[in-house]
């Protein structure tokens, strides 16, 4: 949706295939709250809109800004579960006593506002103190960072660790570490 707003369909897929591929490894299984994916993608996309970003060493900049973003949604998420927990009761209370003011409807409209609220107000928040910070960052290194020899192919692959966690195969990890020893070696030699 963000692609179509923007006329950025290309740059939008290239950032959320980042983020796709970097929280891989995470699965909402059981009580585990997984980072917020949506939350850091739509900030990182706003800071690439806001501040007209278009190359990957640039971009990178946004992309890190972001990402605790989704960390702070899953710790908001796990503080509004114990809001969550009291309307519990007090939908068992409504169960044995059929008290009006404690009825399903109101308690699930009381708390989907709350969510939402919360949710929202955060999100702004954040995303306005993100927008400062980038802004300084590059103001401050924009020449510097443009000079980085960095595309989305090496951003994808870095990203890319979080589907190879995923796996839980220890030999992968090896090869992973393996490879990544290859790639400084013939980096740093000049052969590659």
């Amino acid at each position: 949706m963000f692609g179509l707003a923007t006329n950025e369909l290309g740059l939008c897929l290239s950032v959320a295939l980042f983020f796709e591929l970097l929280w891989l490894d995470l699965l909402p299984a059981g009580t585990f709250i997984p980072p917020q994916l949506v939350a850091a993608t739509v900030a990182c996309l706003s800071l690439v809109s806001r501040f007209g970003l278009a190359e990957p060493p640039l971009i990178l900049v946004a992309i890190l800004a972001s990402l605790p973003l989704a960390w702070l949604g899953s710790t908001l998420e796990y503080g509004l579960r114990g809001l969550r927990n009291k309307s519990y009761n007090r939908l068992l209370n409504w169960a044995r006593t059929l008290d009006p003011a404690d009825r399903p409807g109101v308690l699930a409209a009381r708390s989907l506002a709350v969510t939402f609220s919360a949710n929202l107000t955060v999100f702004f928040v954040v995303l306005f103190a993100l927008h400062l910070l980038v802004g300084f960052v590059l103001e401050l290194g924009r020449e510097q960072l443009l000079g980085l020899p960095l595309t989305w192919t090496q951003l994808w692959l870095a990203a890319s660790i979080g589907g190879l966690l995923a796996l839980r195969i220890k030999r992968a990890y090896g090869f992973l570490a393996l490879g990544a020893l290859l790639v400084i070696f013939f980096t740093g030699s000049g052969r590659f």
